[in-house]
Protein backbone atom coordinates (compact mmCIF):
# COMPACT_ATOMS: atom_id res chain seq x y z
CA UNK A 1 0.00 0.00 0.00
CA UNK A 2 1.22 3.59 -1.26
CA UNK A 3 0.50 6.32 0.95
CA UNK A 4 0.74 10.01 0.54
CA UNK A 5 0.96 12.80 3.41
CA UNK A 6 1.41 16.40 2.52
CA UNK A 7 2.26 19.24 4.97
CA UNK A 8 1.30 22.76 3.49
CA UNK A 9 3.27 24.65 6.54
CA UNK A 10 6.74 23.48 5.64
CA UNK A 11 5.84 22.58 1.79
CA UNK A 12 7.13 18.86 2.75
CA UNK A 13 5.36 16.00 0.57
CA UNK A 14 6.26 12.23 1.39
CA UNK A 15 5.28 9.49 -1.37
CA UNK A 16 6.31 6.42 1.07
CA UNK A 17 5.97 2.56 0.45
CA UNK A 18 6.14 0.30 3.32
CA UNK A 19 8.81 -1.59 2.39
CA UNK A 20 12.47 -0.28 3.01
CA UNK A 21 15.87 -0.37 0.86
CA UNK A 22 16.54 -0.32 -2.70
CA UNK A 23 19.14 1.63 -4.42
CA UNK A 24 18.81 5.23 -2.55
CA UNK A 25 19.65 8.05 -3.65
CA UNK A 26 19.42 12.38 -2.79
CA UNK A 27 19.14 14.95 -5.27
CA UNK A 28 19.23 19.12 -4.91
CA UNK A 29 17.42 20.29 -7.30
CA UNK A 30 15.99 24.13 -7.89
CA UNK A 31 12.58 24.41 -9.75
CA UNK A 32 10.07 23.74 -7.48
CA UNK A 33 7.79 21.61 -8.41
CA UNK A 34 8.61 22.00 -11.94
CA UNK A 35 12.23 19.82 -10.88
CA UNK A 36 10.47 17.16 -8.56
CA UNK A 37 7.95 16.68 -11.81
CA UNK A 38 11.03 16.54 -13.92
CA UNK A 39 12.78 13.71 -11.88
CA UNK A 40 9.48 12.00 -11.54
CA UNK A 41 9.16 12.17 -15.67
CA UNK A 42 12.90 10.42 -16.08
CA UNK A 43 12.44 7.63 -13.60
CA UNK A 44 9.13 6.74 -15.31
CA UNK A 45 10.51 7.17 -18.61
CA UNK A 46 13.81 5.25 -17.34
CA UNK A 47 11.10 2.33 -15.79
CA UNK A 48 12.23 2.90 -12.18
CA UNK A 49 10.25 1.10 -9.65
CA UNK A 50 10.20 3.90 -6.97
CA UNK A 51 9.53 2.62 -3.40
CA UNK A 52 9.86 5.80 -1.68
CA UNK A 53 10.18 9.40 -2.47
CA UNK A 54 10.56 12.35 -0.08
CA UNK A 55 10.90 16.29 -1.52
CA UNK A 56 11.59 18.94 0.48
CA UNK A 57 11.11 22.73 -1.00
CA UNK A 58 11.19 24.65 1.54
CA UNK A 59 14.75 26.96 0.70
CA UNK A 60 15.62 28.04 -2.60
CA UNK A 61 17.17 25.01 -3.31
CA UNK A 62 15.02 21.35 -2.88
CA UNK A 63 16.07 18.35 -1.62
CA UNK A 64 14.44 14.95 -3.10
CA UNK A 65 15.81 11.56 -0.90
CA UNK A 66 13.89 8.71 -2.53
CA UNK A 67 14.83 4.85 -3.34
CA UNK A 68 14.24 3.03 -6.30
CA UNK A 69 13.48 -1.28 -6.31
CA UNK A 70 16.91 -2.86 -7.33
CA UNK A 71 15.88 -4.48 -10.79
CA UNK A 72 19.75 -5.31 -11.80
CA UNK A 73 21.02 -2.18 -13.05
CA UNK A 74 23.96 -0.41 -11.66
CA UNK A 75 23.33 2.39 -9.13
CA UNK A 76 25.37 4.47 -10.73
CA UNK A 77 23.61 4.62 -13.76
CA UNK A 78 20.55 5.52 -11.92
CA UNK A 79 22.29 8.64 -10.42
CA UNK A 80 24.05 9.75 -14.41
CA UNK A 81 20.59 9.73 -15.79
CA UNK A 82 19.31 12.08 -12.35
CA UNK A 83 22.52 14.55 -13.16
CA UNK A 84 21.34 14.53 -16.50
CA UNK A 85 18.04 16.75 -15.54
CA UNK A 86 18.61 20.01 -15.53
CA UNK A 87 16.90 20.89 -12.26
CA UNK A 88 19.08 18.63 -10.36
CA UNK A 89 21.99 20.68 -8.85
CA UNK A 90 23.65 17.65 -7.27
CA UNK A 91 22.66 13.94 -7.25
CA UNK A 92 24.41 11.26 -4.76
CA UNK A 93 23.76 7.81 -2.58
CA UNK A 94 21.34 8.56 0.13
Amino acid sequence: MTTLTETTESETAVLASPRDGGHRFTLLVHGGTDAVTKVLVTLRARRYTVRSLQVDLTGDTGRIDGSVEPDGRDPELLLAQLRRVVAVVRAEHG
